[in-house]
């Protein structure tokens, strides 16, 4: 098990080498809060992490009610038990000191500390005005790149059915809109053409401007393995920035 303290400096952690053909071996990789063991943990909930594309398995530390620490899923096709620097420290945001507990509205041009109900009727009102006033036009979601699939489910229902707006965008497709459209006409599909095992087979890595190493850093760690293990396989940089992933390029 991977339990390193400081994921910053080497964010791809302990190589485990592997042949071309070999399953990707595990490695667990874990953290958990200081003063935490692991035998201080009252239960694992099983989830995934939603901050990057990845969508990397882990199990949540709870103890207390509180969320104590991760850990990676072994059993997991995508990770095979590894985290990336974001998985391990993200939920450290949950216990920050300055993290917002109590809802803001402004008076007089500050910020006020109010209660819920107050803050949810100053919501409700202003957009019902809006829509009295301008109509359903007047209100837009820009929604973020982190929800579950039911989530943004939910909130169509609630943007088109009931406040029956058509301005209804998110991170998830404007961050991706190139991306996806270069893979359909080069490939058909506008998801992932191949699969992550196919790096456990291939004679040659081509990466055409993409930083794997620093935007999908557990992708990395299985090309990284690859690199290290019998018979690696060539890797192709095509980038103008001196990445991580340039440096390592035999071309």
């Amino acid at each position: 098990m991977d339990s390193s303290p400081d994921r910053i400096a080497n964010p791809w952690g302990e190589r485990t080498p592997y042949a071309p053909g070999d399953p990707w071996p595990v490695r667990t990789d874990l953290h958990l809060a200081d003063g935490v063991a692991q035998e201080d943990v009252e239960r694992w909930v099983p989830s995934a992490s939603i901050l990057h594309s990845n969508g990397d398995a882990m199990d949540i530390a709870v103890r207390g009610g509180r969320i104590v620490g991760v850990r990676g899923r072994a059993a997991d096709r995508v990770n095979r038990g590894r985290l990336g620097p974001k998985d391990l420290y993200g939920w450290q945001a949950n216990h920050a000191p300055d993290r917002l507990t109590r809802p803001l509205v402004r008076e007089n041009g500050r910020l006020v500390e109010t209660d819920w109900d107050t803050a949810m009727d100053r919501v409700v009102s202003r957009t019902r005005s809006l829509l009295d006033e301008r109509g359903p036009g007047s209100v837009g979601f820009y929604t973020s790149g982190q929800l579950f699939l039911e989530e943004y489910y939910t909130l169509s229902v609630l943007a088109h059915a009931g406040v029956r707006t058509n301005h209804l965008d998110g991170n998830t497709r404007l961050c991706t809109a190139t991306a996806a459209e270069a893979l359909k006409e080069s490939f058909g599909s506008d998801g992932q053409p191949g699969s992550y095992e196919d790096i456990d087979h291939a004679d040659t890595l081509a990466l055409f401007g993409h930083n794997m190493a620093e935007t999908q850093t557990v992708l990395w760690m299985r090309v990284l393995d690859r690199l290290e293990g019998s018979d690696p396989p060539r890797l192709l940089c095509v980038d103008p920035r001196y990445t991580p992933v340039a440096r390592r390029a035999d071309v």
